[in-house]
């Protein structure tokens, strides 16, 4: 289940990699790169370069790299960031001592770098350069998680952060067609809070957001990293189960009953301690039927369980 990005905003990136197997120009450029408020991350081969990249990538806001290296050149570095997708869009500098040559400008170009710089460098210039480069990578940094901010608000149920009906209904295609395309077994299930009006009424909607919350939380305690749920209605859910048979669904529902009676919520002034109760109906997602039949299946099962008792679940037998 995937988490939503942080309401806080993104990290930004605060640092400069600088590559270069003379210490002594290594130190330099650090010098004056630090001017600039940004930290630095020395490495002194082109191997080192991408080891430090990688293992930083969050903080990386530019790669300052010598063309010449020992252990891949500053050529061989941009080309290994630019053929990654997480690194592709770093900005990337060269310091060579040939930077107004043609070929070697030419080959930087055609390899993705921001900018060539001829050594010795001028400082003014560097940390003008470097400057402009982090701030459009933070600019960018920022657009990405406004984005994925943006795209989470279109597919999430914002009280729980399950994903929303809309989410479910594109999920639930996919889930499909692998189940299909691997003769994979996999379950849809439905599930109805019991009682949930009630809730609402005796305690207040205030009490039945935090058992929404709670369910919603409990639910992505027990659920696997390769299964989907979703808040399809008031305090309807549905649950999507990759690889499981409607008599392992049927498990999962078990433990996720178990799960919310061991852990009861404290309502109202009385501090009445309640304890969350649910039905549910399972169907076979096996790619045998097409999916609106499966949710039909699912639905029907659901309301039989709500006919017959509640706090059960019913499974439509193929």
């Amino acid at each position: 289940m995937d988490a939503a990005p942080s309401s806080r905003g993104p990290a930004m990136p605060d640092t400069v990699v600088i590559a270069d197997d003379d210490r002594a120009t290594r130190a330099l450029v650090a010098r004056w790169v630090q001017t600039t408020g940004l930290s630095v991350i020395e490495a002194g081969d082109g191997e080192a370069a991408l080891l430090c990249v990688n293992a930083h990538l969050s903080r990386v806001a530019v790669v300052i790299l010598d063309v010449m290296m020992p252990n891949r050149d500053g050529f061989g570095v941009l080309g290994a960031l630019r053929a990654e997708p997480s690194t592709q869009a770093l900005p990337v500098i060269l310091l060579t001592a040939h930077a107004t040559d043609e070929p070697d400008v030419l080959r930087g170009i055609e390899t993705g770098a921001a900018d060539h710089m001829p050594k010795p460098f001028s400082g003014p210039l560097l940390v003008a350069r470097v400057r402009q480069l982090a701030a459009q990578r933070a600019t960018a940094v920022r657009n990405e998680w406004l984005l994925r901010r943006a795209e989470t608000a279109a597919t999430r149920d914002a009280l729980t952060g399950l994903g929303n009906r809309r989410q479910f209904e594109g999920v639930l295609v996919a889930e499909h067609a692998y189940a299909t395309r691997h003769r994979s077994p996999a379950a849809l299930a439905l599930v109805d809070l019991d009682h949930f009006k009630t809730v609402n009424d005796v305690f207040g909607h205030q009490a039945g957001d935090l058992v929404l919350s709670h369910f919603a939380e409990v639910v992505r305690k027990t659920l696997r990293a390769e299964d989907h749920a979703f808040r399809v209605g008031g305090e309807e859910f549905a649950l999507l189960l990759r690889g499981t048979g409607v008599d392992g669904a049927e498990q999962v529902l078990a433990r996720l009953r178990s799960q919310l009676a061991q852990a009861p919520l404290v309502l109202g002034a009385d501090r009445t301690r309640y304890r969350i109760q649910f039905s549910a109906g399972v169907s076979s997602l096996d790619g045998e039927r097409p999916a609106h039949v499966v949710v039909k299946e699912a639905d029907d099962a659901l309301y039989s369980a709500k006919r017959t008792g509640r706090n059960k679940t019913a499974v439509a037998r193929a």
